[in-house]
């Protein structure tokens, strides 16, 4: 940020201003989820909301940059002197984060503490998604108090977040939602165009899609191990497997589907942009996501919205809340390939109008987790802040977080998701 006062929006420059009445948001980077998500508040918010992008050129999501914005103000800040100056500047009257592992969190949660602003946190943490430890939990109990609400994904995430001591009565969803009429109007044009686009992108007739990042969590070697399982059952039935993503087992996941025999029946698309991906679901016909571990799985709330029957493994934080077993798709336990692969057989066993009432019951559940029920959940968070900052805070979970700011030390904020 050159000068404090002075934000990127729809990639103009705003004169400086002090702007009232004021909702800031604090992220890691934006990207096409948040930008949706962060459009339909504005959308529904009189007052003024700025979101700031605390490590814009963070490389974890190859996605395309985000240039264009609507409604919202956006500030990028390279350096936790910038994102001080950026705070002092909008003066927030309440204040959002997202993320949860970074020292930019600690600083500004310990400056909305100092200010006496209010506080919300965005999580989808779980307790089954990552090994808890003792101490670590305590904690994470003491540091809860900082923040006045809660915007949470899912089921998972409120028993997490009330285990650990936080007021239910503070804690408002959905915070993980997707553009679903992207997804639901790309996979439609995808569908009427379907013969001369499969041949474009070289597609095959029938196909099960999974779109991950490749990274052991995602359990993407597990996928292949239960897909050679079921293509040996089906035989010339068998219909192929499409991955899109990209990351460290790159080489290692096409050598495994090499040396089971499903080199040519596994299809790797490569790592796909928002604008491309509602291609691929309009002309796959389930979608499957076999994580050991995820918080939630942003990937299924598309499919669902693309109209697809869905196969998600048990550890994925959605399944509780996104999938009706056997309405929409099945739920299923990672680690044993022969389950997946009974899944994966069940699915194609399916007759096309067996599968379409799947993808139609998956529209109606997604439907409750949309940019605009964010929009609600946020706006309702916000005016629980409000009204409870005053009454609460401990001491101790204030010191704590004044400690970690000031030392620069990055406590991991899962502590307080």
């Amino acid at each position: 940020m050159k000068e404090v006062g002075r934000a990127e929006s729809q990639g103009r420059q705003i004169p400086e201003m002090r702007l009232e009445a004021n909702v800031a948001i604090l992220v890691q980077r934006i990207g096409p989820y948040h930008d949706a998500r962060f459009r339909a508040f504005s959308k529904a918010r009189a007052a003024m909301v700025s979101v700031i992008e605390f490590r814009p050129e963070d490389p974890v999501y190859a996605w395309t940059e985000v240039r264009e914005t609507g409604g919202y103000h956006r500030l990028r800040t390279r350096s936790r002197t910038e994102l001080s100056q950026a705070l002092d500047e909008l003066r927030p009257i309440v204040l959002v984060c997202v993320g949860y592992a970074d020292p930019e969190i600690n600083q500004a949660v310990a400056w909305a503490l100092r200010r006496k602003a209010p506080l919300i946190t965005c999580s989808d943490s779980t307790r089954e998604d990552e090994p808890r430890r003792r101490a670590k939990e305590a904690l994470k109990r003491r540091m809860i108090d900082s923040f006045d609400a809660a915007l949470i994904s899912g089921s998972r995430a409120r028993e997490y977040l009330t285990g650990l001591g936080f007021d239910d009565r503070r804690i408002f969803r959905p915070w993980d939602v997707v553009d679903n009429g992207h997804f639901e109007r790309g996979a439609e044009r995808s569908r009427s165009g379907s013969a001369s686009l499969r041949a474009h992108l070289s597609l095959p007739s029938r196909f099960f899609f999974c779109v991950a990042r490749f990274v052991p969590k995602k359990n993407l070697a597990g996928l292949i191990d239960a897909y050679a399982r079921y293509a040996a059952q089906a035989g010339g039935n068998a219909w192929s497997l499409v991955l899109s993503g990209g990351g460290p087992l790159d080489a290692s996941l096409r050598a495994q589907a090499a040396a089971l025999g499903v080199g040519r029946q596994v299809v790797f698309v490569g790592f796909l942009q928002h604008t491309e991906l509602p291609k691929y679901y309009g002309l796959a016909n389930a979608f499957v996501l076999p994580s050991n571990s995820d918080q939630w799985g942003l990937v299924v709330n598309e499919a669902m919205a693309a109209g697809l029957p869905v196969i998600v493994s048990s550890r994925c934080g959605c399944a509780r809340d996104l999938v009706d077993d056997g309405g929409n798709g099945f739920i299923f336990e990672p680690g044993v390939p022969e389950v997946l692969a009974g899944c994966l057989a069940k699915m194609a066993r399916l007759n096309d109008e067996q599968r379409a009432a799947m993808g139609v019951r998956s529209r109606e559940i997604i439907r409750q987790y949309s940019p605009e029920a964010f929009a609600a959940g946020l706006e309702a968070a916000i005016e629980c802040a409000v009204a409870s900052q005053a009454a609460r805070k401990s001491w101790l979970g204030r010191a704590l977080v004044n400690l970690a700011a000031l030392r620069s030390i990055p406590i991991d904020h899962s502590l307080l998701l």
